[in-house]
Protein backbone atom coordinates (compact mmCIF):
# COMPACT_ATOMS: atom_id res chain seq x y z
CA UNK A 1 0.00 0.00 0.00
CA UNK A 2 1.37 3.42 -0.94
CA UNK A 3 1.89 6.13 1.66
CA UNK A 4 -0.89 8.20 0.12
CA UNK A 5 -3.40 5.32 -0.01
CA UNK A 6 -2.70 4.54 3.63
CA UNK A 7 -3.07 8.22 4.53
CA UNK A 8 -6.54 8.46 2.98
CA UNK A 9 -7.71 5.23 4.61
CA UNK A 10 -6.65 6.54 8.00
CA UNK A 11 -8.19 9.96 7.38
CA UNK A 12 -11.48 8.28 6.50
CA UNK A 13 -11.48 6.54 9.88
CA UNK A 14 -10.42 9.73 11.66
CA UNK A 15 -13.18 11.77 10.02
CA UNK A 16 -15.79 9.19 11.01
CA UNK A 17 -14.51 9.11 14.59
CA UNK A 18 -14.65 12.91 14.89
CA UNK A 19 -18.39 12.81 14.11
CA UNK A 20 -19.05 10.74 17.23
CA UNK A 21 -21.29 12.73 19.67
CA UNK A 22 -19.36 11.24 22.58
CA UNK A 23 -16.52 13.64 21.75
CA UNK A 24 -18.65 16.76 22.23
CA UNK A 25 -19.06 18.43 25.63
CA UNK A 26 -22.55 18.68 27.07
CA UNK A 27 -22.49 22.27 28.29
CA UNK A 28 -19.65 23.90 30.21
CA UNK A 29 -20.21 22.32 33.63
CA UNK A 30 -17.82 19.73 35.01
CA UNK A 31 -19.40 16.31 34.43
CA UNK A 32 -18.52 12.69 33.83
CA UNK A 33 -19.61 13.03 30.19
CA UNK A 34 -17.40 16.07 29.57
CA UNK A 35 -14.45 14.43 31.29
CA UNK A 36 -14.84 11.31 29.17
CA UNK A 37 -15.28 13.43 26.02
CA UNK A 38 -11.99 15.19 26.70
CA UNK A 39 -10.20 11.87 27.18
CA UNK A 40 -11.53 10.68 23.83
CA UNK A 41 -10.53 13.93 22.11
CA UNK A 42 -7.02 13.64 23.53
CA UNK A 43 -6.74 10.12 22.18
CA UNK A 44 -7.81 11.22 18.71
CA UNK A 45 -5.38 14.14 18.89
CA UNK A 46 -2.51 11.70 19.40
CA UNK A 47 -3.70 9.46 16.56
CA UNK A 48 -4.18 12.42 14.19
CA UNK A 49 -0.63 13.63 14.67
CA UNK A 50 0.68 10.09 14.27
CA UNK A 51 -1.17 9.86 10.94
CA UNK A 52 0.62 12.99 9.71
CA UNK A 53 4.02 11.86 11.02
CA UNK A 54 3.61 8.41 9.49
CA UNK A 55 2.77 9.84 6.09
CA UNK A 56 5.77 12.18 6.07
CA UNK A 57 8.10 9.35 7.06
CA UNK A 58 6.57 6.81 4.67
CA UNK A 59 6.60 9.24 1.74
CA UNK A 60 10.26 9.97 2.45
CA UNK A 61 11.06 6.25 2.46
CA UNK A 62 9.10 5.77 -0.78
CA UNK A 63 11.05 8.56 -2.43
CA UNK A 64 14.39 7.17 -1.26
CA UNK A 65 13.42 3.72 -2.59
CA UNK A 66 12.46 5.23 -5.94
CA UNK A 67 15.71 7.18 -6.16
CA UNK A 68 17.65 4.01 -5.34
CA UNK A 69 16.22 2.40 -8.49
CA UNK A 70 16.38 5.47 -10.75
CA UNK A 71 19.85 4.75 -12.15
CA UNK A 72 21.43 7.87 -10.67
CA UNK A 73 24.96 7.61 -9.31
CA UNK A 74 25.17 8.02 -5.53
CA UNK A 75 27.66 10.90 -5.79
CA UNK A 76 25.16 12.93 -7.85
CA UNK A 77 22.82 13.11 -4.87
CA UNK A 78 23.11 16.10 -2.56
CA UNK A 79 25.95 16.01 -0.03
CA UNK A 80 23.29 16.12 2.69
CA UNK A 81 21.56 13.00 1.39
CA UNK A 82 24.90 11.23 0.94
CA UNK A 83 25.75 11.94 4.57
CA UNK A 84 22.25 11.03 5.74
CA UNK A 85 22.44 7.69 3.89
CA UNK A 86 25.72 6.79 5.60
CA UNK A 87 26.53 8.45 8.91
CA UNK A 88 22.93 9.53 9.57
CA UNK A 89 21.56 6.05 8.82
CA UNK A 90 24.19 4.46 11.05
CA UNK A 91 23.30 6.71 14.00
CA UNK A 92 19.56 6.18 13.55
CA UNK A 93 20.00 2.42 13.11
CA UNK A 94 21.62 2.18 16.54
CA UNK A 95 18.65 4.01 18.08
CA UNK A 96 16.08 1.85 16.24
CA UNK A 97 17.88 -1.42 16.96
CA UNK A 98 17.85 -0.70 20.68
CA UNK A 99 14.10 -0.08 20.51
CA UNK A 100 13.56 -3.28 18.53
CA UNK A 101 15.64 -5.27 21.01
CA UNK A 102 13.08 -4.55 23.74
CA UNK A 103 10.35 -6.33 21.78
CA UNK A 104 11.93 -9.13 19.75
CA UNK A 105 15.07 -10.83 18.50
CA UNK A 106 14.65 -9.27 15.03
CA UNK A 107 17.01 -6.44 15.90
CA UNK A 108 19.94 -8.51 14.59
CA UNK A 109 18.24 -8.93 11.20
CA UNK A 110 17.47 -5.22 11.16
CA UNK A 111 21.13 -4.34 11.68
CA UNK A 112 22.25 -6.78 8.98
CA UNK A 113 19.76 -5.54 6.38
CA UNK A 114 20.34 -1.84 6.95
CA UNK A 115 24.15 -2.01 7.17
CA UNK A 116 24.13 -3.80 3.81
CA UNK A 117 22.20 -0.83 2.40
CA UNK A 118 24.70 1.61 3.92
CA UNK A 119 27.55 -0.40 2.39
CA UNK A 120 25.82 -0.41 -1.01
CA UNK A 121 26.37 3.35 -1.34
CA UNK A 122 29.91 2.52 -2.47
CA UNK A 123 28.53 0.86 -5.60
CA UNK A 124 27.92 3.80 -7.91
CA UNK A 125 24.38 3.52 -9.30
CA UNK A 126 23.73 0.11 -7.72
CA UNK A 127 22.81 1.29 -4.24
CA UNK A 128 19.86 1.20 -1.87
CA UNK A 129 19.20 4.04 0.56
CA UNK A 130 18.49 2.90 4.11
CA UNK A 131 15.00 3.60 5.43
CA UNK A 132 16.70 5.22 8.43
CA UNK A 133 18.59 7.81 6.39
CA UNK A 134 16.10 10.58 7.22
CA UNK A 135 13.54 11.39 9.94
CA UNK A 136 14.54 8.41 12.07
CA UNK A 137 16.78 9.80 14.79
CA UNK A 138 13.98 10.08 17.38
CA UNK A 139 10.55 8.79 18.34
CA UNK A 140 8.76 11.76 16.77
CA UNK A 141 9.38 14.13 13.86
CA UNK A 142 9.98 17.69 14.98
CA UNK A 143 9.00 20.76 12.97
CA UNK A 144 12.67 21.49 12.28
CA UNK A 145 13.42 18.03 10.87
CA UNK A 146 11.07 18.43 7.93
CA UNK A 147 13.03 21.26 6.21
CA UNK A 148 16.23 19.26 6.83
CA UNK A 149 14.75 16.23 5.08
CA UNK A 150 13.61 18.42 2.19
CA UNK A 151 17.07 19.93 1.85
CA UNK A 152 18.51 16.42 1.52
CA UNK A 153 16.50 16.22 -1.72
CA UNK A 154 17.85 19.66 -2.70
CA UNK A 155 14.52 21.33 -1.97
CA UNK A 156 15.24 24.66 -0.30
CA UNK A 157 13.23 27.05 1.88
CA UNK A 158 11.48 24.31 3.87
CA UNK A 159 8.15 25.40 5.31
CA UNK A 160 7.96 28.45 3.04
CA UNK A 161 8.18 26.17 0.00
CA UNK A 162 5.54 23.87 1.44
CA UNK A 163 3.29 26.89 2.01
CA UNK A 164 3.73 28.10 -1.58
CA UNK A 165 2.62 24.70 -2.90
CA UNK A 166 -0.28 24.58 -0.44
CA UNK A 167 -1.45 28.01 -1.59
CA UNK A 168 -1.19 26.99 -5.24
CA UNK A 169 -3.50 24.01 -4.69
CA UNK A 170 -5.93 25.73 -2.28
CA UNK A 171 -4.76 23.89 0.81
CA UNK A 172 -6.51 26.54 2.88
CA UNK A 173 -4.13 26.61 5.87
CA UNK A 174 -2.75 29.99 6.85
CA UNK A 175 0.56 28.82 8.36
CA UNK A 176 1.64 25.21 7.78
CA UNK A 177 4.64 25.47 10.08
CA UNK A 178 2.51 26.78 12.94
CA UNK A 179 -0.17 24.17 12.29
CA UNK A 180 2.40 21.39 12.54
CA UNK A 181 3.89 22.87 15.70
CA UNK A 182 0.43 23.20 17.27
CA UNK A 183 -0.47 19.60 16.41
CA UNK A 184 2.84 18.37 17.81
CA UNK A 185 2.52 20.39 21.01
CA UNK A 186 -1.07 19.31 21.56
CA UNK A 187 -0.16 15.67 20.96
CA UNK A 188 2.60 15.94 23.57
CA UNK A 189 0.30 17.61 26.11
CA UNK A 190 -2.47 15.09 25.46
CA UNK A 191 -0.09 12.20 26.02
CA UNK A 192 1.70 13.56 29.09
CA UNK A 193 -0.65 15.92 30.93
CA UNK A 194 -3.63 14.35 32.71
CA UNK A 195 -5.46 17.67 33.13
CA UNK A 196 -4.87 18.97 29.61
CA UNK A 197 -8.06 20.12 27.88
CA UNK A 198 -8.22 19.43 24.14
CA UNK A 199 -10.84 21.48 22.30
CA UNK A 200 -13.25 19.86 19.87
CA UNK A 201 -12.76 22.71 17.38
CA UNK A 202 -9.13 21.62 16.95
CA UNK A 203 -10.32 18.19 15.84
CA UNK A 204 -12.75 19.77 13.38
CA UNK A 205 -9.86 21.49 11.57
CA UNK A 206 -7.23 18.77 11.86
CA UNK A 207 -8.09 16.95 8.60
CA UNK A 208 -7.61 20.10 6.49
CA UNK A 209 -4.23 20.72 8.15
CA UNK A 210 -3.11 17.12 7.59
CA UNK A 211 -4.24 17.23 3.95
CA UNK A 212 -2.50 20.52 3.22
CA UNK A 213 0.83 19.56 4.79
CA UNK A 214 0.76 16.05 3.35
CA UNK A 215 -0.16 17.13 -0.18
CA UNK A 216 2.52 19.82 -0.31
CA UNK A 217 5.20 17.44 0.97
CA UNK A 218 4.04 14.68 -1.37
CA UNK A 219 4.02 16.87 -4.48
CA UNK A 220 7.44 18.36 -3.81
CA UNK A 221 9.14 15.00 -3.27
CA UNK A 222 7.35 13.50 -6.26
CA UNK A 223 8.39 16.43 -8.45
CA UNK A 224 12.00 15.95 -7.42
CA UNK A 225 11.90 12.22 -8.12
CA UNK A 226 10.35 12.85 -11.54
CA UNK A 227 13.29 15.10 -12.38
CA UNK A 228 15.83 12.52 -11.22
CA UNK A 229 14.14 9.72 -13.17
CA UNK A 230 13.95 11.86 -16.31
CA UNK A 231 17.65 12.77 -16.21
CA UNK A 232 19.66 10.58 -13.80
CA UNK A 233 23.05 11.63 -15.20
CA UNK A 234 23.14 15.12 -13.68
CA UNK A 235 23.56 16.38 -10.15
CA UNK A 236 20.22 16.68 -8.36
CA UNK A 237 20.94 20.26 -7.33
CA UNK A 238 20.96 21.40 -10.98
CA UNK A 239 17.20 20.81 -11.30
CA UNK A 240 14.77 23.66 -10.67
CA UNK A 241 11.92 22.18 -8.63
CA UNK A 242 9.47 24.81 -9.93
CA UNK A 243 9.81 23.43 -13.46
CA UNK A 244 7.83 20.36 -12.37
CA UNK A 245 5.22 22.10 -10.23
CA UNK A 246 2.36 22.53 -12.69
CA UNK A 247 -1.24 21.81 -11.81
CA UNK A 248 -4.46 20.72 -13.44
CA UNK A 249 -7.65 20.99 -11.38
CA UNK A 250 -10.98 19.21 -11.24
CA UNK A 251 -13.31 21.54 -9.37
CA UNK A 252 -16.73 20.40 -8.18
CA UNK A 253 -19.55 22.72 -9.17
CA UNK A 254 -23.34 22.61 -9.37
CA UNK A 255 -24.65 23.72 -12.76
CA UNK A 256 -28.39 23.64 -13.40
CA UNK A 257 -28.86 21.37 -10.41
CA UNK A 258 -26.31 18.86 -11.70
CA UNK A 259 -22.86 18.20 -10.22
CA UNK A 260 -20.01 18.55 -12.69
CA UNK A 261 -16.24 18.70 -12.33
CA UNK A 262 -14.65 21.56 -14.18
CA UNK A 263 -11.23 20.84 -15.66
CA UNK A 264 -9.05 23.91 -15.09
CA UNK A 265 -5.41 24.87 -15.50
CA UNK A 266 -5.96 27.80 -13.14
CA UNK A 267 -8.23 27.64 -10.10
CA UNK A 268 -10.28 30.65 -11.16
CA UNK A 269 -9.74 30.16 -14.87
CA UNK A 270 -12.05 29.06 -17.64
CA UNK A 271 -13.20 25.44 -17.70
CA UNK A 272 -11.58 23.39 -20.46
CA UNK A 273 -14.18 20.67 -20.04
CA UNK A 274 -17.01 19.79 -17.68
CA UNK A 275 -16.90 16.17 -16.55
CA UNK A 276 -19.99 14.47 -15.12
CA UNK A 277 -18.01 11.43 -13.91
CA UNK A 278 -15.12 12.21 -11.55
CA UNK A 279 -13.58 8.73 -11.78
CA UNK A 280 -13.61 8.86 -15.59
CA UNK A 281 -12.02 12.32 -15.52
CA UNK A 282 -9.25 11.19 -13.17
CA UNK A 283 -8.49 8.02 -15.13
CA UNK A 284 -8.44 9.96 -18.40
CA UNK A 285 -6.12 12.71 -17.18
CA UNK A 286 -3.68 10.72 -15.04
CA UNK A 287 -1.69 9.03 -17.86
CA UNK A 288 -0.52 12.41 -19.23
CA UNK A 289 0.39 14.09 -15.94
CA UNK A 290 4.04 13.11 -15.69
CA UNK A 291 4.76 13.93 -19.33
CA UNK A 292 3.24 17.38 -18.85
CA UNK A 293 5.01 17.84 -15.49
CA UNK A 294 1.59 18.28 -13.90
CA UNK A 295 -0.28 17.17 -10.81
CA UNK A 296 -4.04 16.64 -10.76
CA UNK A 297 -5.70 18.48 -7.88
CA UNK A 298 -9.29 17.71 -6.84
CA UNK A 299 -11.21 20.63 -5.32
CA UNK A 300 -14.50 20.24 -3.48
CA UNK A 301 -17.59 22.42 -3.87
CA UNK A 302 -15.99 25.12 -1.70
CA UNK A 303 -12.86 25.07 -3.91
CA UNK A 304 -10.77 23.49 -1.13
CA UNK A 305 -8.24 20.72 -1.64
CA UNK A 306 -9.75 17.25 -1.24
CA UNK A 307 -7.36 14.96 -3.15
CA UNK A 308 -4.42 14.87 -5.56
CA UNK A 309 -2.97 12.51 -8.17
CA UNK A 310 0.28 12.14 -10.07
CA UNK A 311 0.19 8.63 -11.54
Amino acid sequence: MSAKTELFTRLEYLEEAIKNPALIDNGIAVSAHNGAANLLRKGLCIVAFNILEDFIKNKTIETMNSISHSGIIFTLLSKKLQEAATLGALDALKFRAKMEKRNSEDWRILIKDETLKIHSTLNGSNFELSQFSLLSSGSNISKGEIPLAMSAFSIDHGWNKLKSVSDAINGGVLDLSQSYENASSRRHSSAHSVNYSYQYSWLEGIKKEILSISASFDLLLTARYRQIKRNPTVNVSTHNIDDDLKYRFLKEKSIGGNIVFQELTQINGRSRKNWTDLTLAINTLKPNLEHKKEFLIILDSSSSLSNWYYE
